[in-house]
């Protein structure tokens, strides 16, 4: 029964992964799929590390999803989609410098990866802009600082598993943002939800095992 949401959640990923393959007139299947991901991590939470926080996260990681997937043109969806996952980031950078609240801001093992994240968010927003709508360039700039921000303060963590996550899920929003604003490519969106699904799994494991300072 303790790992019982996380093999859930595996069934559930390989599902939601295979079903455009082995589904393809029912796409219907990812309404449920999709969400559920979420949803069974809040289960491991439950179980393991109960947290106001860890849940308040994963909340707005599962009201991102379901809004980032709902039908229609309309940009709306997709802006609401992208302030739910600004406040998951701004959650997980409030959960990572909890616990390196006795390091320096910048702490030396983490300087050289600070100037590589800057530089890395700067030429992608330069690269994106003149391709963005001009109510979306704020947005975008917005969630693309709070993104590398995160991947900044879990590289001062020093956790494999937390900076792993952070990583992908660069990855994961990256490749998102270049198929919605320049080209999608094929697969991408099995790219955008394998890596976006191990980096909600690293990431909420590892501060499940995490003791947080009050």
């Amino acid at each position: 029964m303790k790992n019982l949401f996380l093999k859930l959640f595996w069934l559930d990923a390989i599902l939601e992964l295979v079903s455009p393959v082995l589904f393809p007139t029912c796409p219907e299947i990812r309404y449920a799929t999709k969400p559920l991901l979420m949803i069974l991590l809040m289960g491991h939470i439950a179980q393991e590390n109960p947290r106001p926080a860890l849940f308040f996260t994963t909340l707005f990681a599962l009201l991102g999803d379901v809004l980032l997937m709902l039908p229609g043109d309309s940009s709306l969806y997709f802006q609401l989609g992208l302030g739910s996952f600004l406040i998951m980031q701004l959650s997980y950078i409030r959960l990572f410098t909890q616990q390196a609240s006795g390091l320096a801001w910048v702490p030396a093992h983490a300087r050289l990866p600070l100037g590589g994240v800057m530089i890395y968010v700067f030429l992608f927003l330069a690269f994106l802009s003149p391709y963005l709508a001009s109510g979306m360039k704020i947005p975008v700039t917005l969630y693309a600082l709070a993104l590398g921000s995160m991947l900044y303060f879990a590289i001062c963590l020093r956790n494999q598993k937390i900076v792993l996550g952070a990583f992908l899920f660069v990855v994961s929003d990256s490749v998102l943002a270049f198929g919605k604003f320049y080209y999608s490519f094929p697969m991408i969106s099995t790219v955008v939800m394998s890596t976006y699904i191990v980096a909600q799994l690293l990431l909420i494991s590892a501060l499940c095992k995490l003791q947080f300072k009050k």
